[in-house]
């Protein structure tokens, strides 16, 4: 089997398919309005390919190297996020350090203590993303020199991008890479903010929506996550089982639309009526 689990051919699939219609978009498109119309409806889609991008930076979905490699750069091509970002910024430094604000690579308190907003809080972890990685990187010299490399190799095949069509990089790949960037970091936001503790299961938000899950390959575990970051996504609902009784019930989230709705309709479709004693 060429991946990990088989599940991973889910996220996989729609990342190869979303990636060949940019191309043919880049290449076929008739028109700037059609190129402006298709990559509007596909930030949504990608929006979902950045919490798998941050799963496969956690636990690699290919059993070999180069799948991996080259799965990461449609991935950064996608979300403008390459290869090693999430490990350096993410999974070696936020991850080691989210109960201590004053090391928190994505932390929610300004230097003064102050929590800040959503907006202030997004500009400063968003501009701040590749500096913070590559200085968690002097710490870790393989991951950092694969981040760099990746970030040449990125930035070449988005210049030979500009050279052939400038108008269509810049609608397909490059605007949408800095827009989706920071819409991950505007989302994280929601994970951590105000929880001032040292304690793992009061220290995040979870949201357990079945349609939010299945879109995010259960981001909404977000507890479960951070206790093993290890452990595959399609896990995080069991062990999410096994902790929910020690995480307050103030820690869980409304999904927001359309998962609430998805959920409803759903319940309506489906709940059995009531037989009458």
């Amino acid at each position: 089997m060429f991946v990990k689990k088989k599940i991973d051919y889910y996220p996989i699939t729609v990342v190869l398919l979303l990636f060949a219609i940019d191309i043919s978009v880049f290449f076929l498109s008739p028109s700037v309005w059609f190129t402006l119309l298709w990559s509007a409806c596909g930030l949504y889609l990608k929006g979902a390919i950045c919490c798998w991008n941050h799963n496969h930076q956690h636990n690699n979905f290919f059993k070999v190297a180069w799948a991996n490699r080259l799965l990461e750069f449609i991935l950064g091509l996608q979300t403008g996020i390459v290869g090693e970002a999430w490990v350096l910024h993410h999974t070696r430094g936020h991850h080691l350090n989210y109960l201590d604000q004053s090391k928190d690579e994505s932390a929610w308190k300004s230097a003064d203590g102050r929590t800040m907003g959503r907006i202030e809080y997004t500009f400063r972890v968003t501009t701040m993303a590749y500096p913070l990685a590559l200085k968690v990187g002097q710490n870790h010299p393989k991951s950092r020199k694969k981040l760099v490399e990746n970030l040449w190799i990125t930035g070449g095949i988005v210049g030979i991008l500009m050279a052939i069509n400038w108008v269509n990089a810049l609608i397909l790949f490059a605007v949408p890479m800095v827009i989706l960037l920071t819409m991950t970091i505007s989302t994280t936001y929601d994970h951590h903010s105000g929880l001032d503790t040292d304690n793992p299961y009061e220290a995040t938000y979870n949201i357990t929506n079945r349609w939010y899950n299945l879109l995010t390959c259960n981001l909404g575990y977000h507890t479960a996550h951070h206790l093993q970051c290890a452990r595959h996504w399609s896990q995080l609902p069991q062990l999410h089982e096994e902790i929910k009784d020690k995480i307050p019930s103030t820690l869980y989230r409304e999904a927001g639309f359309p998962f609430n709705m998805l959920e409803k309709i759903e319940e309506s479709w489906f709940k059995k009526p009531q037989q009458s004693l």
